[in-house]
């Protein structure tokens, strides 16, 4: 299988397909070729699956909220929820990635994606519940699940829709 091989001061082995279809892998400087080839073939059925949902025509989004919609409606969730669940954040932050919806960081700080918006209201409350809940249990532990659910019961129904759409814009 070919790829590029870009070498970089790190300590694991990556593979990503970027959005022209190419296969980068990235490397630590010292590790041999041998074994970077190997990992790339064993990892050959999920470097093609993600070709072909490359090559998958993209649905048009549909955007359920307006940026500031979205942050007013986030605000009032984290308020609601932050009572039922006895939890406080120390603030809030809106970003612009292509990797996560939300992110909690150890000084309390909640973060949320901006392309929640293209995300329908059910699966925002989810992401708000899910991040709030880092703040009691910083893993995805089974504690963890059964706080989400417990506040989120629709749970495994908006994780299984936010799979089906693409973080970034």
């Amino acid at each position: 299988m070919d790829y590029t091989l870009i070498r970089a001061r790190k300590r694991t082995l990556s593979l990503q397909v970027n959005k022209d279809g190419v296969l980068i892998a990235r490397a630590p400087y010292l590790m041999p070729k041998f074994l970077i080839d190997r990992f790339v073939n064993d990892k050959s059925k999920w470097v093609e699956k993600r070709i072909k949902e490359m090559q998958k025509p993209v649905a048009p989004k549909i955007e359920y909220f307006t940026e500031d919609e979205l942050k007013l409606f986030i605000h009032n969730e984290l308020t609601k929820y932050s009572k039922l669940m006895g939890l406080k954040h120390t603030g809030v932050r809106f970003t612009k990635v292509h990797t996560y919806w939300g992110t909690c960081a150890p000084s309390g700080i909640l973060s949320f994606n901006l392309s929640l918006r293209y995300t329908p209201p059910g699966a925002v409350s989810y992401v708000v519940v899910h991040e709030l809940a880092h703040l009691q249990w910083k893993g995805h532990g089974v504690r963890f699940w059964t706080m989400v659910k417990k506040y989120y019961p629709k749970t495994n129904e908006m994780r299984a829709l936010l799979r089906h759409i693409r973080h970034g814009e």
